[in-house]
C-alpha cells in the first residue's frame, strides 16, 4: 500500500498494477501527517470504468482503467470532504497565478497553452494539461496539478490560486470577452464528474458558484497564432470586472 498526497489531501492506496504506482510517484508522501482515508481498487471498480469507457466505444487496459477508479474515488471523497473537484481543462500557472482553459477534446486547450510557455518562458508553468483538481480553501480558489495529466504527460506537483478560467473556442481572428457566469456554469458541469447522489450535487454546483463569483470568466475565440496567446494573457492578466 503506498501513501500519496494529492491536493493536500493524504491519503493510502491498495492498487494492483504498476501504472498507477508510476504515474502517483511524484505524489507519493513520507511525511507525518496521517491519511484522511484509504482506498483499495476492487475488480468491481474496474468493471464499471471499463463498462463506462465502452459505451464511447473505447477500450482500455486494465492498468489504465485502475487508475481512472483510483481517480474517481479520490475526486468523490474531494467533492464530499474537502470542498474539491476535477475540472476537466489545461491548467498553467504564470508569475504563481493559474489561468484554466476549457473546452471539448480536440479544440486545442493544449496547443494555447503551449503558445503560452513559447511566449512567457520560464515564467509558465504547467500545473496539469487535463485533469487538475480545484479545492475551495477560506474563500479562495486554488488548482492542483494531479497524477492524470492526459496525452502529452504535461504537469507539476504544484498548486496556484486562480485568476481566471477561460472558454476557448476555435476562430480566425483572435477575439475575447468577459464570459456570462449562467454560461460558465453549465461549460464547469459538462467538464467535471457529475455526482448520481442528490446531495453531492447540490455540493457540486454551490462549489462552482462560489468559483465563478471569485475569479475572472472569459471566453476567448482563437487561432493557432502566438497572438492569441498574447491577446488572452494581456487580457486577463488585467482583469475584468464580470458585470452579469
Amino acid at each position: 500500500m503506498k501513501r500519496y498526497k494529492i491536493a493536500d489531501v493524504v491519503f493510502d492506496a491498495k492498487t494492483k498494477y504498476v501504472y498507477s504506482e508510476k504515474i502517483c510517484k511524484p505524489y507519493e508522501y513520507d511525511g507525518e501527517e496521517k491519511p484522511s482515508f484509504t482506498v483499495e481498487i476492487t475488480e468491481k471498480d474496474v468493471g464499471f470504468e471499463r463498462e463506462k469507457a465502452e459505451l464511447t466505444g473505447v477500450k482500455y487496459p486494465d492498468a489504465y482503467l485502475e487508475s481512472l477508479a483510483l481517480f474517481r474515488k479520490l475526486c468523490d471523497y474531494l467533492l464530499d470532504k474537502a470542498d474539491g473537484i476535477v475540472f476537466h481543462s489545461s491548467a498553467i500557472m504564470v508569475d504563481g497565478e493559474a489561468y484554466l482553459f476549457t473546452a471539448p477534446s480536440g479544440t486545442g486547450k493544449s496547443t494555447h497553452t503551449a503558445l503560452w510557455r513559447e511566449l512567457l518562458g520560464d515564467r509558465a508553468v504547467m500545473i496539469n494539461d487535463d485533469k487538475p483538481i480545484i479545492r475551495c480553501i477560506d474563500g479562495a480558489f486554488y488548482v492542483y496539478g494531479t497524477p492524470w495529466t492526459g496525452k502529452h504527460k504535461l504537469g507539476n506537483n504544484t498548486r496556484a490560486k486562480i485568476k481566471a478560467i477561460c472558454k476557448i473556442y476555435q476562430s480566425k481572428e483572435n477575439v475575447i470577452k468577459v464570459a456570462d457566469t449562467k454560461e460558465m456554469i453549465f461549460v464547469i458541469l459538462g467538464q467535471t464528474i457529475r455526482p448520481t447522489d442528490l446531495e453531492k450535487m447540490r455540493k457540486l454546483t454551490t462549489i462552482i458558484d462560489k468559483m465563478l463569483g471569485a475569479v475572472d470568466k472569459y471566453v476567448l475565440g482563437c487561432n493557432m497564432d502566438i497572438s492569441a496567446a498574447e491577446l488572452a494573457y494581456n487580457t486577463m492578466k488585467r482583469g475584468g470586472k464580470d458585470e452579469n
